[in-house]
């Protein structure tokens, strides 16, 4: 699951879980298709917390990403742990997250 929070400078912060596997990423990605819809054009992701990460967890990323963009806002990353970033490139995802 997400955390939400919000700051001064009108950028959502969505902290990702720490087990981004199969079960958590259903969850993650409710969490972020619910911001598509809400108010504010700048979301910060900040995986730095990411421990654990599978396919799906990177494939539910991917489709949150393009989802929020396609809705209008912009995606950054404000964290991202060694494990979610070697998991993307190793799966050459890193480009379509934003990671490179």
């Amino acid at each position: 699951m997400a955390k939400t929070t919000k700051s001064s400078e009108a950028v959502k912060t969505v902290r990702l879980a720490r087990d981004l596997r199969v079960a958590g990423a259903a969850a993650a990605f409710a969490s972020l298709r619910e911001l598509a819809v809400a108010g504010g054009s700048r979301i910060a992701l900040d995986a730095g917390q990411v421990e654990k990460v599978d396919a799906a967890g990177l494939q539910a990323l991917v489709a949150a990403r393009r989802l929020l963009a396609d809705s209008g806002k912009t995606v950054s990353w404000s964290g991202c742990s060694a494990p979610l970033r070697s998991a993307a490139e190793l799966l050459g995802l890193a480009e379509p997250l934003g990671l490179q």
